[in-house]
């Protein structure tokens, strides 16, 4: 503020004394008349804002009065305007020189030394100009914040001292000595002053926290507890107490009651919820490994809806909580609210969507999948739903359309690899096992130990007769990465029969068998077919009667009992 009003004064210094001496360098005739001509037409041009104007009448009005300091100090501030520092500075010199004791020269002076930097030339002469003009404040506050720059304190609070017998005691140069102290190390001192600071004003609460802080950081709790105890006396309203005493019983290591006074910040009706928010972001973070953690946030959110009823931060909050404890129905319930609140926010789509996928709720997962996605056009994540949706429903043609588009908007090759994974599973069931089978390789080709792909890719080539080795290879593949799965072991007999590789198989399918407690009709049917080949016929049939008890046996059952 201080440099501002400084520009300012300099700026509206516009008529100043002609010099009447000459430059002994000037051999021509001085032009008075026409040195005044262009110095009045460069301060029509100043004010113009024609820099570039200014500049040339200045100059020419130079050209006819060499040691005109006037001029001299109006070119300098328009050099200064065009960038051209260096002249700038230098011209300002030289005004100074003609005319050492003009008060608006030094101090354009003085605004160069401090701004290049030279604050040994800055404070020489704002000493000597503060003795000058002793009444002008503006100058000695300009000092003073030298001293401050150059650490040289002592001089600041002799100068800080000074002021202070000028307008008497004063808030800003209380706290300008605090800083000083505080720079020093001087917690002593400091006490002194934000004590004097509070007697000055006993209804500002912020100087009994600042104190209440330096009592904290010496250590003295019960000293700093005291304070924040004034504070909620003289202003229990006070919007930033809570935030103090958390800071305080964290450092204290009491961490029930640092989390009470978050409570108590976010209940706070004359604390801005945008603060509310950010302490509630910078606990949870630090907090984010204790076991605790859920529950707080449970009452955060509870207290976010009280006294923001009308925002959806604790909507938001609460339906995340909901979600992390699998209450699908409430999270369901307050996703709803917080989109009814914000129908674009990202999180709370996405937790509606799981919630009601959680609950088996296909026809709404599909439907609010598609609704998010007017709003989030390129997300992969509400095509996936969608799409899955669709298929369950049996909206096979839709199913397709939501999972292509979606696989094209992600460039994550595990995500990419579910999209087409699942494709390839509904192509199948269309019977296009073409596209099933082009689905299933950029599967693999993204994640190729992705085992239920393998698994079923093996089998429904089995099952065709083709690509046999590679097959094998896959149901392989599939046994090593889950070795107990009845489902995989099964397709590994199931291709090593189709390659005719029966006593492999037999192993195979003992192994498969032994793995359920209730073998299913399809695999009992497979072991009936295996030992078959092997020329076992009675054990077959025994097995493919089996089959047709238990059930889920293939249309060939009937077939086979009645033929062998």
């Amino acid at each position: 503020m201080k440099r501002v009003l400084l520009l300012l004064l300099l700026g509206g210094c516009i008529t100043m004394g002609f010099a009447q001496t000459m430059s002994p360098e000037y051999e021509g005739k001085p032009d008075k008349k026409k040195n005044a001509t262009y110095f009045s037409n460069g301060l029509q041009s100043k004010y113009r804002e024609d820099t570039e104007g200014a500049i040339r009448n200045f100059e020419q009005a130079l050209r006819f009065m060499p040691n005109d300091d006037a001029s001299m100090f109006e070119l300098s501030e328009q050099y200064y305007n065009a960038g051209r520092i260096e002249e700038a500075f230098q011209m300002i010199q030289k005004a100074v020189k003609v005319d050492p004791e003009n008060k608006w020269y030094q101090m354009r002076l003085g605004m160069f030394y401090r701004n290049l930097d030279q604050y040994d030339d800055f404070i020489k002469l704002y000493e000597k100009l503060t003795k000058q003009y002793p009444e002008d404040l503006d100058m000695l506050s300009e000092l003073i914040e030298a001293y401050l720059v150059t650490e040289n304190y002592g001089k600041a609070l002799e100068k800080m001292d000074l002021l202070e017998q000028n307008v008497g005691a004063n808030e800003i140069i209380t706290e300008q000595r605090l800083n000083v102290y505080k720079r020093q190390g001087n917690n002593k001192k400091v006490i002194a002053e934000l004590e004097k600071l509070i007697a000055q004003n006993p209804e500002n609460v912020r100087y009994y926290g600042m104190l209440a802080q330096v009592y904290a950081e010496m250590g003295k709790d019960k000293e700093a507890l005291k304070l924040y105890e004034k504070i909620k006396e003289v202003n229990p309203s006070e919007p930033y107490i809570n935030i103090s005493l958390m800071e305080f019983y964290e450092k204290s290591g009491d961490q029930e009651k640092a989390f009470n006074e978050l409570l108590g910040a976010i209940r706070n009706k004359n604390l801005d919820l945008a603060t509310k928010a950010n302490i509630w972001e910078y606990w949870m973070g630090k907090n984010e490994k204790s076991n605790q953690i859920d529950e707080q946030a449970r009452q955060c959110g509870e207290a976010f809806m009280e006294t923001h009823p009308d925002n959806k931060l604790g909507y938001l909050i609460l339906g995340s909580y909901y979600m992390t404890k699998q209450n699908s129905v409430k999270s369901k319930e307050l996703s709803l609210k917080t989109l009814a609140l914000d129908s674009t926010d990202f999180y709370s789509w996405q937790n509606l969507i799981v919630s009601e996928s959680r609950l088996e709720d296909n026809e709404a997962v599909r439907d609010h999948a598609i609704a998010a996605l007017k709003y989030y056009p390129m997300q992969p994540v509400f095509y996936w739903y969608a799409g899955v949706a669709n298929a369950v429903l049996d909206n096979n043609e839709d199913a397709v359309t939501y999972l292509e588009k979606g696989r094209r908007y992600t460039s994550d090759k595990m995500q990419m690899s579910e999209f087409d994974a699942f494709l390839g599973d509904i192509y199948h069931q269309q019977g296009e096992d073409t596209k099933a089978f082009d689905a299933y390789d950029r599967t693999l080709r993204n994640n190729p130990d992705n085992a239920l792909v393998l698994n079923n890719y093996a089998y429904y080539l089995s099952l065709r007769g083709e690509r046999l080795e590679e097959a094998l290879e896959m149901a392989i593949r599939a046994n090593e990465l889950e070795p107990d799965n009845v489902y995989y072991t099964d397709t590994y007999a199931w291709v090593l029969y189709k390659l005719g590789r029966y006593k492999e198989a037999e192993k195979m399918m003992k192994k498969c068998l032994g793995l359920e407690k209730d073998p299913s009709g399809a695999n009992l049917e497979h072991y009936g077919d295996i030992l078959f080949k092997l020329g076992k016929t009675d054990e077959a049939k025994t097995y493919w009667n089996k089959a047709k008890q238990a059930g889920g046996y293939s249309n060939d059952l009937e077939r086979k009992l009645k033929e062998n």
